[in-house]
């Protein structure tokens, strides 16, 4: 998967990834991707998507206890 890279701050503030792609057109590539899913895989998706919530809260929660926010 391509690195996301953030742009400075501009009227349109577009987010793009290394090959010039808006965040629009990777939301729309990635749920072309996801029709190709079978149920199981969606499934499987979302349990790991909430798994990696849960990480980022926690780290989160370790930066703002930390002063690192």
């Amino acid at each position: 998967m391509a690195k996301v890279q953030r742009e400075p701050a501009n009227d349109a503030d577009v987010m793009r990834d290394g090959q010039g792609l808006t965040v629009e057109q990777l939301d729309h590539a990635t749920v072309e991707m996801l029709r190709d899913y079978t149920n199981f895989g969606l499934k499987v998706l979302v349990e790991q998507c909430r798994h990696w919530q849960v990480m980022a809260e926690i780290e989160l929660e370790s930066r703002k206890l930390e002063g690192t926010e």
